[in-house]
């Protein structure tokens, strides 16, 4: 519910991969904050929420701000939060494998052979053994 305490309202159409309500190409929490203002929600602007449910379009949960304004706002209500290291879906070495790759480049392992036996992208066992990546893990 939004801090207003209208209820939200559900769009009950698809949903974009997003989680946000589409009809075609046209995102509709846009469209509901369009009719709100009697324009268009201006270029470089976003629909943003007060209530915090991504397929609600209630228009008095939604305001025009900028992108900076959203992602600050959406920080601060713990919606920004993607899970790190091994908790992070796309994870494909663990912390003890990241703490032995460490271990093999120091010995010379080239990143090549790294990214061979852990199945990975040499760039990115460059990121890691560099501590650019996986700095949550230790030696």
């Amino acid at each position: 519910m939004s801090m207003d305490q209208t209820p939200c309202v559900i769009w009950q159409g698809a949903l974009a991969a997003n989680g946000y309500p589409v009809a075609g190409k046209t995102y509709m929490h846009r469209a509901s904050l369009a009719l709100k203002l009697r324009r268009s929600v201006r270029h470089g602007f976003d629909a943003c929420h007060t209530c915090d449910v991504r397929s609600c379009v209630n228009p008095d949960h939604l305001y025009e701000g900028t992108r900076s304004q959203n992602m600050a706002d959406c920080t601060a209500r713990g919606r920004h939060n993607k899970p790190a290291g091994e908790a992070h879906w796309g994870a494909k070495v663990s912390a003890d494998d990241v703490r032995e790759m460490r271990r093999l480049s120091n010995l010379g392992w080239t990143r090549k052979a790294l990214g061979e036996k852990y199945d990975i992208n040499p760039a990115t066992v460059s990121r890691i053994v560099r501590n650019i990546w996986r700095t949550e893990v230790s030696a």
